[in-house]
């Protein structure tokens, strides 16, 4: 596949063109709606608001907090133990490998990202978290593996492309960097086209994985997790946009 034929969204075009706009060489340099110029923004003094990181990564403490939350109730209903070691795929700047952390203070938390300047600014921020540097290949292995439990919160992925073959074949890179009786957690709006939220249903012929509806943060923070479930599966049906799909993978 040559690098025109690669989708916009894969390791190798990720890498490229975050190379491309963090020297200068591309037009979106400057433009604060291109993740990596808001990286580049963040790492050079700007804060969240002015880099433009906010339309990109989750930095409100409070709406952290929330999924964090719901996360920590997904994992104490699955894991027989308080996980050890947390991967967070796609971690951007680190504000919600934070909040792991946070939730888990006894686990070893590390983050993921392509993108030089958020880990260049993470490392700088989260000094309690680990942060590795470079592309998630689907046929690789994660440094520091196995973990109990990996996030892939809006990881490309799985929101970008409603692919089986692609969500198989991260699938089975997901299970080989999991413990025996570790978990992984995929977030997604349920209001997202060409994604996991269209492969779902054939996916869990094969794997065990299952799907919990949860409202979105604004609504969800003031409500248990409970009722923000069954607010999640009523919304669904009028406003999917306000709904995230939370895809929960284990091992047969």
């Amino acid at each position: 596949m040559t690098n025109d034929e690669r989708e916009w969204w894969s390791p190798e075009s990720l890498t490229a063109r975050e190379r491309e706009v963090r020297t200068g060489s591309t037009s979106d340099s400057a433009d604060l709606r291109n993740d990596f110029a808001s990286y580049r923004a963040l790492a050079s003094g700007l804060d969240p608001q002015a880099s433009g990181l906010h339309q990109h990564n989750e930095v409100e403490p409070w709406r952290i907090d929330t999924v964090c939350r719901d996360y920590e109730v997904i994992v104490r209903q699955t894991l027989r133990h308080s996980p050890k070691r947390i991967a967070d795929l796609g971690c951007g700047a680190g504000f919600t490998t934070d909040g792991l952390h946070r939730t888990w203070p006894d686990a070893t938390v590390t983050g993921f990202d392509v993108s030089h300047d958020a880990v260049r600014y993470a490392r700088n921020r989260w000094t309690a978290c680990r942060f590795v540097e470079g592309a998630i290949v689907p046929d690789g292995s994660l440094d520091g593996g196995p973990y109990d439990l990996i996030l892939c919160q809006e990881f490309y992925p799985f929101t970008r492309t409603g692919s089986l073959e692609t969500h198989r074949e991260w699938m089975k890179f997901l299970l080989a960097n999991m413990t025996d009786d570790g978990v992984a957690i995929i977030m997604v709006s349920a209001g997202t086209p060409e994604s996991i939220n269209d492969t779902y249903l054939r996916l869990r012929r094969d794997y065990a994985i299952r799907r919990q509806r949860i409202a979105a943060p604004r609504i969800s923070r003031r409500l248990p997790n409970g009722v923000a479930s069954v607010a999640g599966t009523v919304l669904y049906r009028a406003r999917p946009q306000w709904v995230r799909n939370l895809y929960v993978l284990q091992r047969q």
